[in-house]
């Protein structure tokens, strides 16, 4: 069945794990729902929490389309940790994730603008981080690139390099799981592997 499906993030991950699954026909709407990190202690509640909140502001303009979202935090000591302020912040979350292990949790919303079906879930994998020098570090806040990424880093990008091993979820800690989206998309009429 043909549906309009549209994601409610300007994810550049999010996008490519979609058309990597056969869902190449979509619209991007980004959400203008302001995040509150600490709208939820929990981070497998706040993640699905996010997206859901982001993927109402959307669904609200539509009448008959599917709306995916997604939100993923870095969970380390306890703390949910997003995107960095500025690059002096990126620097210093990167010196505490040296040599340890980060738990990425990415939630995912998807309505059913149509029949008014919601459904929120989540997956979680975990990062271990090499033992990173300052020099490293550095260059690597450098580039940009961890300044618009979760817990200033990105496992498809550059940010590879500081990695020693991933467990779990791999494509939760890139950008959400595309595993469970794929279930719930088929269960809503909508077979990626039929597009």
């Amino acid at each position: 069945m043909n549906r309009h499906i549209i994601l409610a993030s300007q994810s550049f991950h999010r996008k490519m794990l979609l058309k990597q699954i056969g869902i190449t026909n979509f619209d991007v709407v980004v959400s203008d729902y302001e995040e509150d990190m600490n709208a939820c202690a929990d981070p497998v509640e706040l993640v699905q929490f996010l997206a859901c909140e982001k993927a109402k502001v959307v669904a609200k303009h539509y009448h008959d389309a599917i709306i995916i979202s997604g939100d993923t935090v870095l969970v380390f000591d306890g703390r949910c940790i997003g995107k960095p302020r500025d690059a002096k912040e990126a620097r210093e979350t990167l010196r505490a994730f040296s040599g340890k292990e980060v738990r990425a949790v990415s939630g995912f919303a998807i309505i059913d603008t149509k029949t008014g079906n919601v459904v929120c879930d989540y997956g979680a994998g975990s990062v271990f981080f090499r033992d990173l020098t300052d020099e490293e570090i550095a260059q690597y806040v450098a580039t940009g690139e961890p300044l618009s990424l979760a817990g200033s880093f990105g496992a498809m990008r550059r940010g590879a390099v500081l990695v020693k091993s991933f467990s779990g979820d791999f494509y939760s800690i890139v950008a959400f799981p595309v595993n469970k989206i794929y279930c719930v998309l088929r269960d809503m009429g909508v077979n990626a592997l039929t597009m």
